[in-house]
């Protein structure tokens, strides 16, 4: 929430999940899912896909921030992320003041 004032109002927190584990799913759907360098050399992109979808509502935004390395994974996980959301946008060279090439971010939202 983002008051007159415009200071953001909430909470926030951070935990590891176990992909495909809903024992790791307590408190979804969240608002918001954030995810930076999870993409890299994952061994199960599907999997990973389908844990995001899970712990996500019809509201929830998804960012999944990640560097171009290993294309195959990267590309299966943009299939079923697509296939699992509205709407999948992948954002390449986002701003940043790093200049990290090679990076992008996936944004999602509209969990079908």
């Amino acid at each position: 929430m983002i008051t007159a004032d415009d200071r953001a109002r909430g909470s926030i927190k951070a935990r590891v999940i176990r992909w495909g584990d809903e024992t790791h799913y307590a408190g979804a759907p969240y608002d918001v899912i954030l995810g930076a360098d999870i993409v890299t050399s994952i061994y199960d992109p599907v999997a990973l896909a389908q844990t995001v979808h899970a712990l996500s509502g019809p509201k929830t935004k998804v960012y999944i921030s990640g560097k171009t390395r290993l294309d195959k994974p990267h590309e299966v996980f943009d299939g079923e992320m697509r296939r699992l959301f509205e709407r999948v946008e992948r954002v390449d060279s986002p701003l940043s003041r790093l200049k990290s090439p090679g990076c992008f971010i996936i944004v999602a939202e509209g969990r079908m």
